[in-house]
């Protein structure tokens, strides 16, 4: 027996995209549920970013902000995007406030939270607050798997609960896609085991185009000490401190790595000149060293503001006394689905916002502008869905919805097999590896190989009711989502920001086009568009 919900607009997603989509679509007299496949707020990208939003504010002008994220993105952003995040990003991150977060405005954007806000806590959670106090129904636990369309528009989706160990039902006039990335597709990650790519499976198999899959952010400087969270390093410890491999020579220095701050501006080659190092005789266990012990026996608290504190480095670490290691991990996904500047698609009634929407950021993001863009098109887009919504019925979807609940039952019933941690577990070692920060021909082909036997294994998961059915059911959009990256990456011959080819190692005049992904029949497609036309 299914779960059956109905609403004028379902929103797949409850970070920092989807709250904010559903704040304006709300406020705009629409009908909205929102489902997430965690507690609301919880497991997503936004509530372990570093809360900082870059903008048109404090003192940056529109074009200066511009000029940074184009510069970044490496000359493949899609200008109509860009235009739009920059001219509304001051306006979008002020007016934060007024949905309970603590905004401190700074030069070039604001930080949100006060100084015992932990991560993202002070953008998720205030809005869930919100919402809820709108009367805003939110679905917990729960992942969506399929959409279903009447015609050329999206009518609904059907999914499952975790906590109710059922199938869940929504008929919607339009969704709003607000899943995330991609980025726990990878071995060693900062993202949320959770961010495994659903948006990207869910809009190719609904008929939607996607673009730039093959643009993996990689942040160069997390904790890799044994037994040791994956923290962010950034603040002094960068600034003042050395980046050194095992024989203590300076990376960047090095490798040419010169555009400072780092993460802000040089996250793509930092992490290539680590990866090197660490694939090299400078690697030391599979990472490099920061030496920062001035900074650490200096002992200033206020420098480790929004990072792990000063006793965690001086009494854990004893990074006042030698070097600790470093290594990347993965990010951010630049790529993904192919919408306009409102979050349309090519499917109507189906809207894309935040990291599932690719364009905004071309080749690379610079540091910031992840916040912004999830609150500046998440606005239009519940905006815009609202719009919609008024011209169209809703339509029955329970009997589109049959063949997916006759698949949960086939697996459920599956008594032996191979558990989604397994497989997981082995298709981000193959992405890290195969797929990673530095890639050519021979490792692309082989992670796709490696990909293909996945999805042969992936057809014997063992997937008994609530939690393992919900990472079973995981698993085959994970699988869709790293084959875009892999062959986006094979497609692409030439290194651009994030995307480094050792047998294409330089940037090519010729690549400033966008690779698209679309389904053809039961097949992937790929192709290339200039630049600006991958949506008229």
């Amino acid at each position: 027996m299914a779960l059956n919900y109905k609403s004028d607009i379902l929103i797949i997603g409850t970070g920092g995209a989807g709250l904010r989509a559903a704040i304006e679509a709300e406020a705009s007299g629409a009908h909205v549920i929102l489902v997430s496949k965690a507690p609301a707020g919880y497991n997503n990208c936004t509530i372990v970013a570093g809360s900082g939003y870059l903008a048109a504010v404090g003192g940056m002008s529109v074009e200066e902000h511009l000029e940074r994220t184009l510069s970044v993105g490496k000359g493949v952003n899609d200008p109509k995007l860009v235009k739009v995040l920059t001219e509304e990003g001051g306006e979008r991150v002020l007016e934060l406030e007024k949905y309970g977060c603590v905004v401190n405005v700074r030069h070039g954007g604001i930080h949100v939270g006060d100084k015992d806000t932990i991560l993202g806590q002070g953008i998720t959670l205030p809005k869930v607050k919100y919402i809820r106090d709108k009367g805003v129904e939110i679905v917990e636990n729960t992942i969506i798997t399929k959409l279903h369309k009447e015609g050329d528009r999206v009518v609904g989706a059907v999914g499952y609960c975790s906590d109710k160990k059922t199938p869940v039902i929504f008929q919607s006039k339009a969704v709003i896609l607000a899943s995330g990335g991609a980025g726990a597709l990878f071995k060693r990650t900062d993202c949320p085991l959770k961010t495994t790519g659903d948006g990207y499976s869910l809009a190719y198999h609904t008929g939607v185009r996607l673009r730039d899959m093959e643009f993996c952010q990689f942040f160069p400087l997390a904790l890799a000490e044994p037994c040791a969270p994956k923290f962010l390093v950034n603040g002094p410890l960068i600034w003042e401190g050395k980046i050194i491999n095992s024989l203590g020579e300076d990376i960047p220095a090095k490798h040419g790595v010169t555009e400072r701050p780092y993460i802000a501006k040089s996250r793509d080659l930092l992490s290539r000149a680590m990866m090197k190092e660490i694939l090299s005789d400078g690697g030391l266990d599979g990472a490099v060293l920061v030496d920062a012990r001035e900074v650490v026996k200096r002992g200033n608290e206020d420098e480790f503001h929004g990072m792990a504190n000063l006793a965690f480095y001086r009494d854990r670490l004893k990074a006042h006394e030698r070097p600790f290691r470093v290594a990347p991990v993965s990010h951010f996904t630049m790529g993904g689905v192919v919408s306009n500047t409102y979050g349309e698609t090519d499917v109507k009634g189906l809207f894309a916002v935040g990291e599932v929407m690719g364009g905004v950021h071309g080749a690379n993001r610079h540091g910031g502008n992840a916040l912004t863009d999830v609150t500046v098109f998440g606005a239009r887009a519940g905006a815009r869905a609202t719009e919609y919504v008024k011209k169209v019925d809703h339509v029955d979807v329970e009997e589109k919805a049959a063949p997916e609940l006759e698949r949960y039952k086939r697996m459920a019933k599956r008594e032996t097999g191979y558990t989604p941690p397994t497989i997981m577990n082995l298709l981000r070692e193959t992405m890290w590896e195969n797929a990673g920060i530095i890639r050519d021909s021979y490792s692309l082909v082989d992670a796709y190989e490696k990909v293909a036997e996945l999805r042969d294994t992936a057809t014997k998961v063992m997937a008994q009711h609530g939690r393992q059915m919900l990472a079973a059911l995981e698993v085959p959009m994970a699988l869709n989502a790293a084959e875009m990256i892999i062959r986006a990456a094979m497609m692409r011959r030439e290194s651009r920001g994030a995307h480094y080819r050792e047998d294409y190692p330089e940037m090519d005049p010729e690549w400033v086009k966008t690779v698209i992904i679309s389904k053809k029949g039961e097949a992937m497609q790929l192709g290339t568009v200039v630049l600006g036309e991958a949506f008229e």
